[in-house]
């Protein structure tokens, strides 16, 4: 007698639990439309590109981009909303939903055609004011090069990127339109000829390693030899400061005196730090995942 067929297993539903797409328009439709979309509700996402609290922290102005534009959009949203200062900081990343309405016409900004009222919002992602790179003004090229990820954030790059799409685009459809054909020619190989393979990197660790590398060559980390000196040299300094304490020394003296152990103190600090760098690329654990020196060869 043959074996029964085993059953067909149950069928999943992988999107099950997945939640459902958000639609919701690009800024440079909504500001295209200006006051036409006045009262209707919209899904709007973006980062910010500048914000403030107004009216002793009751609302906040936002000014928000989503690269579909130059331009950014309005936002006001009430502290009851949502706390403001989860929402202020450049770089924080937003979804949000609201009624589209014109500016009253008493308001500064009156030149503008169109604003959002957020009356819900469904995702923040916060940024640390203290370390995002870019800020509110402008920045130089040279140090967008140590940001490579937040380039096209920048009015510069963004425009320089656009201008680049309709060229590109242009010059495609004018060989497409002519019987062409694009074809890459994949290459893989380790003859790098004058850096120029470095265009096909795809990580910035063999950058910062090889940086950090050079600084350590110009400026090697100090010693234990060395941190115990400036370890001296604060025990130095605070037995000078107890001394004058006991002597009743004059104020400006003694303020003098604490002014030195504290810039010891700070080299202490800097020094430690500083003997904790190494050579190479960091991993998770902090370890070293590779040395610059097994980097003799690199595939492109």
């Amino acid at each position: 007698m043959a074996d029964p067929e085993p059953a067909a297993p149950p069928m999943v539903d992988l999107a099950a639990d997945l939640e459902p797409p958000i639609s919701r328009p690009h800024i440079r439709d909504i500001l295209a439309a200006g006051g036409a979309l006045a009262g209707q509700r919209v899904v709007v996402g973006g980062w910010v590109r500048t914000g403030r609290e107004q009216g002793h922290g009751t609302f906040a102005f936002l000014q928000v981009t989503d690269g579909s534009c130059l331009a950014t959009l309005q936002v006001i949203v009430q502290a009851a909303v949502h706390p403001l200062a989860r929402l202020t900081a450049a770089g924080t990343s937003v979804l949000v939903e609201g009624e589209l309405r014109r500016p009253p016409e008493e308001s500064k900004k009156a030149t503008l055609d169109i604003e959002l009222r957020v009356d819900r919002v469904i995702e923040v992602g916060e940024t640390n004011p203290a370390t995002y790179p870019l800020p509110k003004g402008n920045i130089a090229l040279d140090t967008l090069r140590d940001v490579v990820h937040l380039r096209p954030r920048t009015n510069t790059i963004s425009s320089v990127a656009r201008i680049r799409h309709q060229l590109a685009c242009a010059t495609h459809r004018f060989f497409d339109e002519n019987g062409f054909l694009y074809v890459h020619t994949p290459i893989i190989t380790s003859s790098d000829c004058e850096g120029a393979g470095e265009m096909f990197q795809v990580t910035t660790l063999f950058h910062q390693a090889e940086k950090l590398e050079k600084e350590l060559k110009e400026n090697p980390a100090p010693s234990k030899a060395d941190i115990e000196a400036a370890k001296l040299t604060v025990k130095a300094k605070g037995d000078a400061v107890a001394q004058l304490k006991t002597a009743r020394a004059s104020s400006q003296e003694v303020s003098a005196a604490v002014l030195e152990l504290t810039s010891a103190k700070e080299n202490v600090s800097r020094l430690e730090e500083r003997s904790k760098l190494k050579p190479g690329i960091p991993g998770k654990d902090d370890g070293l995942l590779l040395r610059m020196t097994s980097l003799s060869v690199k595939l492109f």
